[in-house]
């Protein structure tokens, strides 16, 4: 299944990206993580919404 997501920053509740993934918890995890460059100043992030 593929996913369709938002992401909230809890730093920076303005900040906002959208993504696609096969697995929503593994990429959060990656986001909070600091592994993805574009995510990681606005550490850490929360599901806003998905679409599965």
């Amino acid at each position: 299944m593929y996913y369709a997501y938002v992401l909230r920053s809890l730093a920076e509740p303005a900040q906002r990206y959208i993504g696609s993934t096969q697995d929503l918890r593994a990429r959060l995890a990656k986001h909070n993580k600091g592994d993805v460059p574009h995510t990681s100043k606005y550490r850490p992030w929360k599901v806003e919404t998905y679409i599965a």
